[in-house]
């Protein structure tokens, strides 16, 4: 248990959710925070706007949103640990 809550893999997921929770609370009604917070959505941002306009369903949009956000964070955490246990295995 020491070892997962050294993890970044563990922090950001847990950070991803927050900014999620926070947008579906309604405070982030232009979804600034959510779009400033994941590198991948801002990149994605023209495609994501084309998508939006052509889904009928706009609680599907969100957890789109949502699903992105975390799962890029994820991702990132699980990199950096990769990266951060092969620099500790070489020294």
């Amino acid at each position: 248990m020491k070892v997962l809550i050294k993890k970044l893999s563990l922090w950001l997921p847990i950070l991803s959710l927050l900014v999620c929770l926070h947008n579906l609370s309604g405070d982030d009604d232009k979804n600034l925070l959510l779009f400033l917070t994941s590198p991948l959505l801002l990149w994605l941002n023209p495609q994501l706007t084309d998508l939006h306009y052509s889904m009928k369903n706009e609680l599907l949009w969100q957890f789109l949103l949502y699903g992105i956000h975390f799962f890029s964070w994820l991702l990132f955490g699980i990199i950096i640990d990769w990266v951060f246990s092969r620099y500790k295995a070489k020294s």
